[in-house]
């Protein structure tokens, strides 16, 4: 049977993972392509699975503000896709 401690566990655990993730795009050895995408996406991976958290906490108001903050990254995202489909 799960709890909501167990999932909240489980979460940060994934969180932790993804900033990693982040962290490791954003100092690559090597540029890639689509760092900066890709880094932007894992950015708001990582607050979204913070603000999964917060709502299993009943935190409306911070999950609320960590939604609007992986928002305003993917829009970033898609801002950097639009500027390059309209340079090709």
């Amino acid at each position: 049977m799960n709890t909501t401690a167990e999932a909240i566990r489980t979460l940060e655990s994934a969180q932790q993972h993804a900033a990693t993730a982040a962290e490791m795009i954003e100092n690559l050895i090597a540029a890639h392509d689509y760092q900066d995408v890709a880094l932007l996406v894992a950015q708001a991976a990582t607050r979204l699975l913070e603000a999964t958290m917060l709502l299993m906490k009943s935190d409306d108001m911070g999950a609320l503000a960590t939604l609007e903050s992986a928002d305003d990254l993917l829009d970033a995202v898609y801002d950097i896709i639009e500027a390059d489909l309209e340079e090709d």
